[in-house]
């Protein structure tokens, strides 16, 4: 039987998977300036443009396609208040991400400019989760024997809708970057 011409173009988009990293200011309290994004692959950078205007520039975006080697992608920012930003690690956006997810491990997250914890993902909290990430994720996409880690034993499936979530402390006027190393989940 032939597939129709809808479902080879949705085989397509599974096929197209992108590593993700959001930052934003908590409670979009204030402006993220200065941003710069690149990564050891093409990547596109944008402000969250479904916010309203004022607050745009409060949450940034860096992706870029992924497939099963393992790509760095990074943010730089300067943030206009000293506070809190949020990381989220995470899979692209897909129009039915009720039915596809698009699957990416992530490994090796680094912050320059301030600290991050189990940013390697090997610390194992006592829910079988990554130690000091939010994560709503179920312990097997934690994957902790070495078979899909970049470095070290442990590495995290993520998708859009299931990011890993931390906190960082920021000062006003400070430059920071945030990395974070990418691959697809292998479609078999």
């Amino acid at each position: 039987m032939k597939k129709s011409r809808k479902i080879d173009s949705l085989d397509k988009k599974l096929e197209e998977r992108s590593g993700r990293i959001d930052i934003y200011s908590q409670d979009l309290a204030f402006k993220l300036g200065d941003v710069k994004a690149g990564g050891t692959i093409n990547v596109k950078h944008h402000c969250a443009h479904w916010l309203i205007p004022n607050d745009q520039k409060k949450h940034w975006i860096v992706e870029g396609a992924v497939d099963k080697e393992w790509v760095n992608l990074w943010i730089e920012l300067t943030p206009e208040s000293s506070g809190y930003v949020l990381i989220n690690l995470r899979g692209s956006f897909y129009e039915n991400i009720k039915k596809y997810h698009h699957d990416v491990w992530v490994d090796d997250c680094e912050v320059n400019g301030t600290s991050i914890r189990s940013g390697d993902f090997e610390m194992i909290g006592p829910d079988n989760k990554p130690a000091y990430w939010g994560w709503s994720g179920s312990p097997e996409r934690y994957s902790t024997d070495g078979t899909q880690a970049r470095s070290g034993r442990c590495c995290v499936l993520v998708w859009h809708d299931i990011p890993l979530v931390q906190k960082i402390e920021v000062r006003a006027g400070k430059n920071y970057r945030i990395s974070a190393w990418f691959k697809a989940l292998q479609i078999t």
